[in-house]
């Protein structure tokens, strides 16, 4: 498996670890998880560790554009864990789908820190 859905306390954030390439099987267990949460939930954040990432598949990266042209109005934050050059392309392809969601990097070493952001509701995340 390349995709790994993570144990998160907090209601409101999915946490997805991530490795290898990542297919349409992959992407539609995060589509389901996604959908699961925002039945209860308005506004989610993503926690997402990558390890080993090379990547999508053709389809799995169309069916990552379809989550997040569904569902870009609910994701407010999103935490990527790893290495720095897998933040530059995963921020690129974030912001350009969900231009209001804040996005960090955080390292390996920094996994607490980004699980107590991604967590945070602040006003300013549901202003929109």
């Amino acid at each position: 498996m390349m995709l790994e859905l993570l144990p998160i306390p907090s209601s409101h954030v999915i946490g997805v670890k991530v490795s290898g390439k990542v297919n349409h099987d992959d992407m539609a267990e995060i589509y389901d998880a996604v959908e699961h949460k925002l039945e209860n939930e308005e506004y989610l954040g993503i926690y997402i560790e990558l390890e080993h990432f090379k990547g999508f598949t053709l389809r799995g990266l169309l069916k990552e554009m379809r989550l997040l042209a569904r569902f870009f109005k609910h994701i407010t934050r999103t935490a990527l864990v790893g290495e720095p050059r897998w933040y530059s392309r995963g921020a690129q392809l974030i912001t350009h789908w969900m231009p209001n969601a804040e996005i960090e990097h955080f390292t390996e070493i920094q996994r607490d820190e980004a699980l107590i952001w991604v967590s945070e509701r602040d006003a300013g995340a549901f202003s929109g």
